[in-house]
C-alpha cells in the first residue's frame, strides 16, 4: 500500500507539472493569436507565477514578459492611428514586462543535469529589453498626462535603473548622457512630488543636480517639497545653500531659509557671521538687512532688530515684511513703556502717556498701513496690529475701517 502511496503521489506531481507547462504553451499561443487580449491572457497564465513546478523556470516569464511587449507595441499602433487606448493599463504592462524578462533572464542560466550552461531565451529577452528601453521614457510621459504621477515616476525610475541592471552586464542598454539623465530626474521629482512621495521627490531631485541641473526652478521645487515634506528646515537650508551663489541676486528668499535654519537651531553666530559676509559683498540689499533684523529679534534684541529693519526699509521701501516688523516693533515698544508707567500716578501717567507712548502708536501706523498696502492678502497680522494702535490712539473712524477689512 506505502510503494502504490507513493507512485499514486509521484503521477500527480508529474500530472500537475505537466497541465502547468500545458497551460503556459496554451496562453503563448492565445498571446500570439490575440495580443490585444494580453491582460486577461495573463490572468490566465499567473497560476504558473507561483506554481512550483513552473515557476523556477525561464519559460513562463519569458512568455509573459514577451506577451506584454508585444502587447504595448500592437497598443502604441492602435494609438497612432487614432484608435483609444488606456495609457495607465498599457504603461503597466511594459514596465510589469521588464521585470518578468529580467527574472527570467537568471533561471535561463541555470546548470542543467550535465552541469552546461544552455540558455534558451536569454538572447531573445535581452533584445526586447534593449529594443523597448527608450519605450519607458514615453510611457512615462503619457501616464504623466493621465495624471497617474506613481506610476510615471516609477517608469521613470525603471528607465533609470535598467542600464546598471547587474542581471544584463554588459548587455545592458547604454547609460544616458548626463544631460538627458538630469532632465529625467527632474521629471522624476516632479512626478513623486504630486503623487506626495516626498522623499522619492528630493532624491530625484538630488539626482538631477548631480547630473548637472542647475535651473532655479529645481531648487525651488526642491524648498517647496521639503517644507511639505514635515517642515524640513534644514534641508530647504540645504537647497537653499546651493541655489543662493547662483541665484541669489534675483532672488532673496534663499537667505531666510539658511538663517532660519540657523535661528531654529540658535546658532546665532553663524548665523550672524555668514550674514554680515554677504552684506559686506552687497551693502544695498535691504533684504539681508530685513534678514538680519529677525536674527536680533529672535534673540529679542530690540535695539539691533529696529535699527536693521530701518535700514531694510530706507533701502527697499517695498518690502512688506520689513514694514510690518518695523511697525510692530513700534507697537511693542509702546506697550512696555505703557506698563512701565502703568503704576504712576494718574497725572503723570496720562502725561508720559501722551508725550512717549502714543507718538509710538501713531508712527507705527504708518508702517502698518504701509505693510498691507504692499501684501494685503498676507497681512493679517498688520491688520491686528493696527486694530490695536487705533483703539489704543481712541481713533474710532480708523478703527472701524480696519474691522471692515477683516
Amino acid at each position: 500500500m506505502k510503494k502504490l502511496s507513493v507512485l499514486g503521489v509521484c503521477l500527480f506531481a508529474g500530472l500537475t507539472a505537466v497541465a502547468q507547462n500545458s497551460l503556459v504553451k496554451e496562453v503563448e499561443r492565445e498571446m500570439k493569436s490575440s495580443v490585444d487580449k494580453y491582460p486577461e491572457k495573463l490572468d490566465k497564465l499567473k497560476p504558473a507565477f507561483t506554481n512550483e513546478e513552473t515557476a523556477g523556470h525561464a519559460y513562463v516569464w519569458f512568455v509573459a514578459g514577451k506577451g506584454g511587449m508585444d502587447f504595448y507595441d500592437n497598443q502604441e499602433v492602435m494609438k497612432k492611428m487614432g484608435k483609444q487606448v488606456d495609457d495607465k493599463v498599457i504603461g503597466n504592462a511594459l514596465m510589469n514586462s521588464f521585470d518578468y524578462l529580467l527574472k527570467a533572464l537568471p533561471l535561463d542560466s541555470i546548470p542543467n543535469e550535465k552541469g552546461k550552461i544552455k540558455p534558451k531565451y536569454s538572447k531573445d529577452a535581452i533584445n526586447l529589453i534593449k529594443n523597448h528601453h527608450k519605450d519607458l521614457n514615453v510611457a512615462a510621459v503619457n501616464l504623466w498626462q493621465v495624471a497617474d504621477y506613481p506610476d510615471a515616476y516609477k517608469a521613470w525610475e525603471m528607465y533609470m535603473a535598467i542600464p546598471s541592471n547587474p542581471v544584463l552586464g554588459e548587455n545592458a542598454p547604454a547609460a544616458l548622457p548626463d544631460s538627458s539623465a538630469s532632465d529625467i530626474y527632474y521629471n522624476m521629482g516632479l512626478a513623486a512630488w504630486q503623487a506626495n512621495q516626498f522623499d522619492d521627490a528630493l532624491n530625484a531631485f538630488d539626482n538631477a543636480i548631480a547630473k548637472g541641473y542647475t535651473k532655479k526652478n529645481i531648487y525651488d521645487y526642491a524648498i517647496a517639497v521639503a517644507y511639505n515634506n514635515n517642515h524640513d528646515a534644514a534641508k530647504m537650508a540645504y537647497y537653499a545653500e546651493q541655489a543662493y551663489p547662483l541665484y541669489g541676486s534675483e532672488d532673496n528668499s534663499y537667505i531666510g531659509y539658511m538663517i532660519n535654519n540657523k535661528i531654529a537651531n540658535k546658532e546665532f553666530a553663524e548665523a550672524q557671521q555668514m550674514l554680515e559676509k554677504y552684506i559686506q559683498a552687497d551693502p544695498n540689499n535691504g533684504q539681508l538687512y530685513y534678514v538680519l533684523g529677525v536674527l536680533y529679534d529672535s534673540q529679542e534684541n530690540h535695539d539691533k532688530a529696529v535699527e536693521n529693519y530701518k535700514r531694510a526699509i530706507e533701502l527697499n521701501p517695498e518690502n512688506a515684511q520689513a514694514q510690518l516688523q518695523y511697525g510692530r516693533q513700534l507697537c511693542n515698544k509702546a506697550f512696555r513703556i505703557d506698563d512701565e508707567i502703568s503704576a504712576l500716578p494718574v497725572a503723570q501717567y496720562n502725561e508720559r502717556r501722551v508725550n512717549e507712548v502714543n507718538p509710538l502708536f501713531r508712527e507705527a501706523t504708518t508702517y502698518l498701513e504701509k505693510a498691507y498696502e504692499l501684501d494685503p492678502d498676507n497681512m493679517g497680522d498688520a491688520l491686528s496690529l493696527l486694530r490695536n494702535c487705533y483703539y489704543n490712539l481712541q481713533d474710532e473712524e480708523n478703527l472701524k475701517r480696519i474691522e471692515s477689512l477683516y
